[in-house]
């Protein structure tokens, strides 16, 4: 290898290790910024603080904190000295770690777990804060940087789920219009599983030509007409049984069309989740963002709401619905006896995973919350 091709590979290492130093450094610093918007209403992480959470969790919640504010201290030492290898975008992932960086040095002195009793009541220490915070230089830059930080989730979770929708979706229709169908119309007639009529759409044939035969006896009688002879009524039933035949060996084919399209759309919502799981961490710290953003009254509202439909009083007819649509969809016969059993069990082992979660999750995290929930359920 030349001396020109051996400094061309060596630029490219270096340029692409400050980038990976630099990209875990900006991830370490949006971390830390989550932290302080969920759990320290924007403001610094606060060791000496009690949150409304266990206290394993919260030591596990500062160690990742301190892990985290670790590595944007050793990026800052590392891409600092080669700031003009940057571009635009490296130069802001640089500036938002500084940013939030700037919140901690002036706070390294404070010992991290400390137990003193404060000489001041914490609220107007708070107000102190709060003031310092508005005056600090950096605070517009905080700013600037919080919003763009919520504007570039807000577009990558906006775009990774209307991937998640849209994709299997299109997916699933086109296959079955120019893939699927023309494959089993073509291969139907010579494949006896595809032009298979089910159990449960001949005995609907069945029903429909005893319904007609009724029909035409009772059109008869209706117009004061000799009712058919039994060589014209049975010419008249054999020509609707095969309409009848016809039209459910295409419900057949239709069913298999529909398990095969629904096979290639899940797929593709498996390939868009493997392809996208870095914005679907960004997805899912959006939505919890945005769940846990609500109001008490909005969480009460809408656990009831989501109780109510899928475990409720009424939830058995919505269920009846939706297990008949789902057998109707694949081509499976619609068993009674399975529904009543499925509604038996499923909503109620759900009910009980929905309130081990008040009890144990939501009763610790917001506990006002739940307070709100009870008193909205009647205080039951």
């Amino acid at each position: 290898m030349s001396l020109y091709n051996w400094m061309g590979t060596f630029r490219k290492a270096d340029a692409f290790d400050l980038r990976k130093s630099l990209e875990r450094g900006y991830e370490a610093a949006l971390f830390i910024q989550n932290i302080e918007l969920e759990y320290y209403k924007d403001r610094p992480v606060r060791p000496d603080l009690e949150l409304s959470l266990p206290r394993t969790i919260q030591n596990q919640l500062l160690r990742k904190f301190r892990l985290a504010l670790s590595n944007c201290r050793e990026t800052l030492e590392h891409v600092e000295p080669r700031r003009v290898q940057l571009d635009i975008q490296g130069l802001r992932q640089l500036q938002f770690i500084e940013t939030v960086i700037s919140r901690y040095e002036r706070r390294r002195a404070i010992p991290t777990m400390s137990k003193a009793p404060d000489p001041l009541p914490r609220s107007l220490l708070g107000v102190v804060d709060q003031l310092r915070r508005q005056l600090d230089p950096a605070a517009e830059a905080s700013l600037v940087a919080g919003f763009r930080r919520r504007r570039d989730s807000t577009l990558v979770s906006l775009k990774v789920l209307l991937l998640l929708i849209l994709v299997p979706l299109l997916v699933q229709q086109v296959s079955r219009s120019y893939l699927i169908t023309p494959m089993v119309d073509r291969f139907a007639p010579e494949v006896p599983f595809l032009s298979y009529t089910k159990p449960q759409l001949e005995e609907e044939a069945v029903e429909k030509l005893r319904v007609y035969k009724a029909e035409i006896e009772f059109d008869a009688l209706l117009r004061g007409e000799d009712v058919l002879t039994l060589e014209e009524l049975h010419q008249a039933l054999a020509a609707k049984a095969g309409e009848l035949k016809d039209e459910a060996d295409i419900e057949s084919t239709q069913a298999i069309k529909n398990v095969l399209a629904d096979m290639i759309a899940l797929v593709a919502f498996v390939l868009v989740c493997f392809a996208s799981r870095e914005e679907l961490t960004v997805l899912r710290g959006f939505l919890d963002e945005l769940i846990y953003g609500l109001s008490d009254s909005a969480k009460a509202f809408a656990i009831i709401l989501f109780t109510d439909i899928f475990v409720g009083f009424h939830s058995p007819e919505g269920w009846t619905v939706l297990l008949d649509g789902i057998a109707n969809h694949f081509g499976f016969p619609a068993r009674e006896n399975f529904i009543l059993l499925f509604i038996a069990t499923f909503p109620v082992i759900l009910a009980t995973i929905f309130k081990y979660w008040i009890f144990r999750y939501l009763n610790r995290v917001s506990p006002s919350s739940v307070a709100t929930l009870r008193n909205m359920n009647g205080g039951g």
